[in-house]
């Protein structure tokens, strides 16, 4: 008899009210959330190969730099990146100080141009081969070109000009003539290219060589590397999209845009979780305020029943029932509507990436409960310090 006195009182378009708000702010924020977890790994997860993460960084060349040429990266930058969180381990570019020509014989025709060569340590390359050594007593220098050069000359120049495609291992098998010229001496060497780097966009050489080369032919001067190689834990690092622009430092390559993708997808999964909260706790407003009044145009009623032999529980247990109630049935919509959107945004992207796997739900569904304890403690506490 107390619940059907008390709820001949209750304002069914307000608590209505209160559920729909409460939903649609529940919703958007496990919506969010899910999208977050299932997306996410497709930005932050290793390489599948090698496991590891790269960046090349230089600095932006400026008129006095080339001028003056006091470009590079000094001691304290370069202590400065090892220093960083997220970056693992910090390789330098060496280039070569001498001058470089090399040339290619075949049938009977040679043809020959300028060169440059640089070198970076052993540990971040991504070619493995067993020709990747060098000996000073042999004049052979094994070569590591970029894959793009290759693509570039087949789908390019050799396509415009009717000349026949090279693939890689016809590359490898082709000797090249390479002479190198400083320090008032010259030597010729043979050249063969040993692997395509599809990581490093340059022409390296063992580190090994470059060093003996730069003391023999350049007098060893060493100069600030112009370019650096960083291994980082994560390349969805947060930190990343705002570290190298901090610093003026400038990123090569597709891992920047991938760092910031994924740092513009959680500022963006950000402002949808803030409005979905948002919405929630006008929503728990709403309903407060709308037990508020109701307590307060029943006052009368409810001090009578008080004095009658009503507890205080026994008439704050009603409104706190039908508030967790309310609070409980928001939450399964909520979770049913996570459930439903979710498979048409994961066709979408299952298009695209076809290795594609969902994930966490389960953490969406025990955030979710937390929203929906943390609302209901509230609402007990309010109602019973509110009940006469």
């Amino acid at each position: 008899m107390l619940n059907k006195l008390l709820l001949q009182n209750i304002s069914k378009s307000q608590l209505f009210g209160f559920a729909v708000a409460n939903l649609i702010g529940l919703a958007i924020v496990l919506l969010a959330l899910q999208l977050f977890f299932d997306i996410n790994p497709l930005f932050s997860q290793k390489d599948t190969i090698f496991k590891r993460d790269f960046f090349v960084i230089t600095k932006p060349v400026k008129t006095i730099n080339a001028i003056k040429k006091t470009s590079g990266f000094s001691g304290n930058e370069i202590e400065d990146l090892q220093n960083a969180r997220f970056i693992k381990n910090v390789g330098a570019f060496t280039s070569s100080q001498f001058v470089i020509y090399g040339g290619v014989t075949a049938q009977g025709t040679s043809f020959g141009t300028d060169l440059f060569f640089e070198s970076v340590p052993d540990d971040f390359i991504d070619v493995k081969t067993e020709k990747w050594s060098f000996l000073p007593d042999k004049n052979y220098i094994p070569i590591i070109l970029p894959k793009t050069y290759l693509d570039l000359y087949n789908f390019g120049f050799a396509e415009s000009r009717s000349m026949p495609k090279i693939s890689q291992n016809l590359a490898g098998k082709v000797s090249m003539e390479i002479t190198i010229l400083g320090n008032g001496k010259q030597e010729d060497f043979t050249g063969q290219v040993v692997g395509f780097s599809n990581r490093i966009n340059t022409i390296l050489v063992p580190e090994k060589f470059m060093q003996w080369a730069n003391n023999r032919f350049a007098n060893g001067s060493k100069a600030n590397p112009a370019r650096l190689i960083l291994e980082v834990d994560n390349i969805a690092d947060e930190q990343i999209a705002t570290f190298f622009k901090e610093r003026g430092y400038e990123v090569e390559g597709e891992n920047a845009a991938i760092g910031k993708m994924s740092f513009f997808l959680k500022i963006i999964i950000g402002i949808a979780v803030a409005v979905g909260l948002f919405i929630c706790i006008l929503s728990f407003v709403i309903l407060i305020l709308s037990i508020y009044l109701i307590l307060q145009k029943n006052m009368q009623k409810l001090q009578n029943l008080r004095l009658i032999g009503y507890s205080k529980s026994s008439i704050a247990r009603f409104y706190i029932l039908l508030a967790c109630g309310i609070n409980f049935v928001v939450y399964m919509l909520a979770l049913a509507a996570v459930l439903f959107v979710r498979p048409h945004y994961v066709k979408s992207i299952s298009r695209v990436f076809v290795d594609f796997e969902t994930n966490g739900f389960l953490s969406v569904v025990s955030i979710g409960f937390g929203i929906f304890a943390v609302l209901s403690v509230l609402n007990i506490f309010i109602i019973r310090k509110k009940c006469p």
